[in-house]
């Protein structure tokens, strides 16, 4: 969610945030970070060409300090944890 996060912030600073094009670019990424309720029925109305996009992966199989699990769980709440053979 970090990284949808800062493409946001990206498009803001490059005030493309204030074009419709960029503005659905806003939605789209939006609409990834909680695919299944992420946008409201409001916004889901007035933008109904929503093209969600791929949502980034960190794949890391160090993890170096404890305190960065502590970090995404004090700012998500949760996470997930997937081990394959």
């Amino acid at each position: 969610m970090f990284i949808s996060v800062l493409r946001i912030v990206e498009i803001i600073s490059n005030k493309n945030h204030l074009s419709i094009e960029g503005l659905q670019k806003i939605i789209n990424i939006k609409a990834a970070i909680n695919p299944k309720g992420g946008l409201s029925n409001e916004l889901k109305s007035n933008f109904f060409n929503v093209n969600i996009v791929d949502r980034p992966r960190i794949l890391t199989k160090n993890i170096v300090d404890n305190n960065w699990i502590a970090g995404f769980v004090s700012g998500e709440g949760n996470f997930d944890i997937n081990i394959h053979n």
